[in-house]
């Protein structure tokens, strides 16, 4: 069952060292590259909810994106760890009502807020370490994402459209994957736009 483990771990501390390592101006030009990308994708234009993430640990910064969508009238997303349940809800992603979670990531406070169910979302944007070209993510080992999309496959409903957001540097042949992983419909890196 865990056979994987300690090759998943290995690959994500050289990862995340490595994203770790780029400078600024390296994620700046990466960043403004996935933009372009994101913002000319049908299912972006199409989209009236979509659920971003708050970019930590190297990850590409996506907030151009939000940005964007809010001037385009679209309800805007982020999702709140509930670590009891290993699950996601995702609330109103409103800038000036962060709160820093267990793991330091800046997440909606939710003491006034309600959640969108999951099968109304139409888009979700997810950070990632790794991808491989069968559409496999490696995250940061915790299964949250995993965990509550696996709730809409439970039940038949709507599943959002899920887009990875990476550097191209973390394309890897393949992916161990475990049966509760859910592969995403696209990834896009400063380079290209992966279709699954």
């Amino acid at each position: 069952m865990y056979f994987f483990f300690p090759y998943k771990k290995k690959l994500r501390v050289l990862l995340s060292q490595y994203r770790n390592s780029l400078s600024l101006r390296e994620r700046c030009c990466v960043a403004q590259k996935i933009y372009k990308k994101i913002i000319a994708l049908r299912c972006f234009m199409k989209s009236r909810n979509l659920s971003f993430y708050r970019a930590s640990n190297g990850e590409v910064n996506i907030d151009n994106v939000v940005a964007t969508a809010k001037a385009m009238g679209k309800n805007c997303y982020l999702p709140v760890l509930y670590a009891n349940e290993r699950r996601l809800k995702f609330y109103s992603y409103l800038k000036n009502s962060l709160i820093k979670n267990r793991f330091n990531i800046e997440e909606p406070d939710i003491s006034q807020e309600k959640c969108i169910s999951l099968s109304n979302l139409d888009l979700i944007f997810l950070p990632l370490l790794a991808f491989d070209m069968k559409g496999n993510r490696l995250g940061r080992g915790g299964g949250y994402y995993d965990q509550t999309l696996e709730s809409l496959k439970n039940r038949n409903l709507k599943k959002p459209v899920l887009v990875g957001i990476a550097y191209e540097f973390q394309k890897i042949d393949t992916i161990p994957i475990e049966k509760w992983d859910i592969p995403l419909d696209l990834v896009i890196t400063e380079q290209k736009i992966y279709q699954f």
